[in-house]
């Protein structure tokens, strides 16, 4: 029985992996091999995230994270990276896996190849998820005026849901005083006419009435037959009741930490509610960036939405962060991981940025530093990546190095010191006095130029702050900028040398 499920496993056309808890690929068949280019011998005994894109990394968190609580996650859609770099579209199903004493050891994973599914419904894919993400209300009727669809922006306006209006009048929107508007609308649709930023007063489900601006357009079938209309509708009652809303925020200032509070919860709720259709949109960004027959405007397009959409993704990110340190959700993982490839990892992901202003990119790992140290590698990526990326993004010429040196060492426990260094613009004394404090930038022109939250170097403190360590700059105008910090780890036990 034994025999026949491993010949079953081996030559099934899904790749079926095995992994540890810490994401260390343990079995590897041949289904995997064809789905993703990579031998056995290749990927036993390496990270599982060398599948993943840079912007996708959290995911193996998060499944991890479900895989200790015993959790099982079936058909879970998303995009892995081939060994000769094609993203592919694969849908994951992952099950924690048990030794014979019932102790959790890892997960075993069946991935499936979906990229022909998921090219086949590309654009409408593209465009439900950028009309669903929207803020704006985007609906369509008939010429008779009946609601035909109904996205997210919409509900958040009206406060209806889709299955509350969808074939109803439209009318049941408008006030009663305005009965000639819709018709006059209609009339102007069937002309094929369009109506751009027309502001009015629309009725929400609850009885609040509310000052919208819309713009209609006609909707036409495959013989140029006007066959209804289609309407985004923003609510625009802040900026017509400024005076209002300004008292009300005054109000609400008097009690600073309830404002604190909420301006957290905010950040939080708002940063979510954006990246998960906001990655939908760079993974569809970045399958299209690889087609090869894309026009070349098209392809000027898509890496123009690729760039913009990674920016907001890191600003988003940023935000998510600063909002969870604020509200004190942060939390240390402690697990073995290997400061070497944590390094590695932070250069591939600045690489190409760095690539592109031509920066010299070295690193210089202390050889005394132990191969296994146990710390939390996430935040410690997180830190590297902001200050390496803070490097590359304020140096123009010259070069960036990262480095890590062993400070201290004692039975059971070690402190490295990490340093970041550049040739860029610097930073004047006075600005360095308050660098580490939230939304802190350089002078405003230099913002301008760079952009930024000013958030990064806060979050990094927090969790230099929170691991017990230690973090400070040292520069000087147009010479360039050493960012440091100290952390301490626990040794990682080595196993023995085996003895001939």
């Amino acid at each position: 029985m034994q025999s026949l499920l491993a010949s079953l496993v081996e030559n099934s056309d899904d790749a079926i992996i095995s992994k540890n808890l810490q994401s260390i690929v343990q079995s590897w068949n041949r289904g995997a091999e064809r789905i993703f280019g990579y031998t056995s011998e290749e990927m036993i005994g390496k990270s599982i995230t060398t599948l993943i894109p840079e912007h996708l990394l959290s995911e193996e968190d998060d499944i991890i994270s479900k895989l200790k609580q015993g959790q099982r996650i079936e058909h879970f859609e998303t995009i892995r990276r081939r060994k000769d770099g094609q993203l592919i579209n694969i849908s994951l199903t992952v099950s924690p896996v048990y030794d014979e004493q019932g102790n959790l050891v890892g997960g075993s994973k069946i991935c499936r190849d979906i990229t022909n599914q998921v090219k086949l419904s590309r654009e409408r894919a593209m465009l439900a998820a950028i009309v669903d993400s929207t803020e704006d209300g985007i609906i369509s009727k008939d010429l008779d005026g009946i609601v035909q669809t109904w996205n997210k922006g919409a509900t958040k306006i009206f406060g209806y849901k889709p299955e509350e209006i969808i074939g109803k009048s439209i009318e049941i929107l408008i006030p009663p005083e305005m009965p000639e508007e819709e018709p006059r609308l209609l009339a102007k649709l069937r002309n094929g006419e369009r109506v751009e930023h027309y502001e009015t007063i629309r009725v929400r489900k609850d009885g609040e009435r509310i000052d919208v601006a819309l713009s209609v357009s006609p909707i036409r079938d495959n013989s140029g037959k006007i066959v209804g209309a289609s309407k985004i509708v923003r609510d625009i009652t802040k900026s017509k009741r400024l005076k209002d809303d300004n008292d009300l925020l005054q109000a609400q200032l008097l009690n600073v930490e309830e404002t604190s509070r909420l301006k957290s919860s905010f950040i939080s709720t708002v940063s979510h509610e954006i990246r998960a259709p906001l990655g939908g949109i760079i993974a569809l960004a970045e399958i299209l960036c690889e087609e090869e027959d894309l026009p070349e405007s098209a392809q000027s397009i898509a890496d123009a939405v690729l760039d913009s959409s990674k920016s907001l993704y890191n600003v988003l990110n940023e935000l998510l962060d600063f909002s969870k340190v604020e509200a004190g959700r942060v939390n240390l993982e402690l697990r073995d991981f290997s400061l070497r490839n944590t390094i590695v990892d932070v250069i591939r992901i600045i690489n190409p940025e760095r690539t592109k202003k031509g920066l010299v990119l070295r690193s210089i790992v202390d050889p005394d530093i132990p191969e296994l140290i146990k710390g939390d590698e996430l935040r410690i990526k997180q830190i590297l990546l902001n200050l390496a990326n803070n490097a590359v993004k304020f140096s123009e010429k010259g070069a960036v190095y990262i480095s890590a040196n062993l400070l201290d060492s004692k039975d059971d426990s070690i402190v490295i010191e990490f340093k970041v260094t550049d040739t860029g613009i610097g930073l004047s004394e006075d600005t360095i006095e308050r660098l580490f404090q939230p939304y802190v930038q350089a002078d405003p022109s230099t913002s301008r130029l760079f952009g930024g939250t000013g958030l990064g170097l806060s979050i990094a403190k927090s969790y230099v702050d929170l691991m017990g360590g230690e973090i400070g700059v040292t520069s000087k105008l147009k010479e360039g900028s050493t960012f440091w910090f100290k952390i301490p780890f626990t040794r990682t036990p080595q196993p023995a040398p085996k003895v001939a």
